[in-house]
C-alpha cells in the first residue's frame, strides 16, 4: 500500500511539473493581446501625426514634446490627476509662458487646437485656455476663452483667430462666440474634451465636444462676410503676426512688457487641463472621433 502510494505521489508531481513548465513555455512565447484600434489608430499621437505641431501633456513638467513652442517658465503651476496621468492644476495666480515660438506655429493657415479641461463655474471675467499673443493688438492672434456668465450648468466659450483678409473685411477684435442658444451645456464638473478647427481654404470653423460636432449657424461655422458662392469673399487663411511668446492659463497682459496690465476682467484658468495639442490643419470628424477615445483611453 506504501509502494502504490509513493508511485502515485511520484507521478503526480511529475505531471505538475510538466503543466508548470508548458505554461511558463506559453507565457514566454505568446505575445500580449494588442489593444483594439480606434478609427485606424492605435495611439492618440498616430492621429494625423503630420500635422501635430505642438503637444503638452503636463506629467509632470510643462514641457512641448513636438518642440514647437519652448523655453517656458511657470508661474504658481500645479499638477493634478489628469485623464492620462498627470494635468496642469490652474489657480487665479498660475499661468505657463514661453519665449520661443516656432515657424510651424507662426505661420499656421489652418488649425486644430484640441485640450481636456475641466473646471467650474466661475464670476468676475473671463477666464484664459491659452493665447498666441501680438505685439501691437489688444486681442493677440489666436485664443480660447470661458466667460464667467450664464447658469452653472453653461459655458460661454469664446474663440479669437487673426484672418488674412483685404482690409475692407473687419475681423480683428471679432470673436466667434458661443453664447445665447449656443451656450455650451453640462461643461462643468467633469473631464471634457474641448476640440475646435478652422480650415482656412474653405473659411469653415467647427467645435467639438466629447468627440461630438456641435451643429452651428451658419453665422458661426462659416466665416466671412458674404457667402463667396454668391460674390463674397471668404475670410481665408490664418495670418498670425508680430507673435511673440505663448502663454497658457492667462491673457498677454499677464506677460508683461509689450503689453500693458492685464485689465480686471481678464483672469487666469482656475480648472484642470491635460493634453493641449495644436495641429496644422483641420481635423477630420474621424481623426477628432478618434483623437477623443484614444485619450479617454489613456493611450
Amino acid at each position: 500500500m506504501k509502494k502504490n502510494k509513493s508511485i502515485f505521489l511520484l507521478s503526480f508531481a511529475l505531471t505538475s511539473a510538466l503543466f508548470v513548465s508548458c505554461e511558463d513555455s506559453i507565457d514566454k512565447v505568446n505575445s500580449p493581446i494588442p489593444y483594439e484600434s480606434i478609427g485606424g489608430y492605435d495611439n492618440s499621437d498616430d492621429v494625423a501625426a503630420a500635422h501635430l505641431v505642438s503637444k503638452f501633456s503636463f506629467d509632470g513638467n510643462i514641457a512641448d514634446s513636438k518642440n514647437g513652442i519652448t523655453d517656458g517658465s511657470g508661474t504658481n503651476v500645479a499638477y493634478g490627476t489628469g485623464i492620462k496621468g498627470e494635468a496642469y492644476q490652474g489657480s487665479a495666480s498660475s499661468f505657463i509662458a514661453y519665449n520661443t515660438v516656432a515657424s510651424s506655429i507662426v505661420n499656421l493657415k489652418s488649425v486644430t487646437i484640441s485640450m481636456w479641461i475641466k473646471t467650474d463655474p466661475h464670476t468676475g471675467g473671463a477666464q484664459s485656455l491659452f493665447m498666441l499673443p501680438k505685439k501691437t493688438d489688444f486681442w493677440g492672434n489666436i485664443f480660447t476663452l470661458i466667460e464667467g456668465t450664464g447658469p452653472a450648468t453653461t459655458m460661454l466659450l469664446k474663440n479669437h483667430v487673426q484672418k488674412d483678409v483685404m482690409p475692407s473685411i473687419p475681423w480683428a477684435g471679432q470673436f466667434i462666440e458661443h453664447g445665447g442658444t449656443n451656450v455650451l451645456a453640462n461643461m462643468f464638473g467633469s473631464w471634457k474634451h474641448l476640440l475646435w478647427t478652422y480650415n482656412g481654404t474653405s473659411s469653415t470653423y467647427s467645435l467639438y465636444i466629447d468627440g461630438q460636432k456641435i451643429v452651428l449657424p451658419e453665422s458661426i461655422s462659416k466665416r466671412y462676410a458674404s457667402d463667396p458662392l454668391t460674390g463674397g469673399l471668404p475670410y481665408g487663411e490664418l495670418a498670425n503676426s508680430e507673435v511673440s511668446k505663448f502663454i497658457i492659463g492667462g491673457y498677454q497682459q499677464h506677460l508683461g512688457t509689450p503689453w500693458g496690465a492685464p485689465d480686471g476682467w481678464m483672469l487666469n484658468y482656475t480648472g484642470s487641463m491635460d493634453e493641449f495639442r495644436i495641429y496644422d490643419a483641420a481635423l477630420t470628424d474621424n481623426e477628432v472621433v478618434a483623437l477623443y477615445k484614444l485619450e479617454k483611453d489613456k493611450r
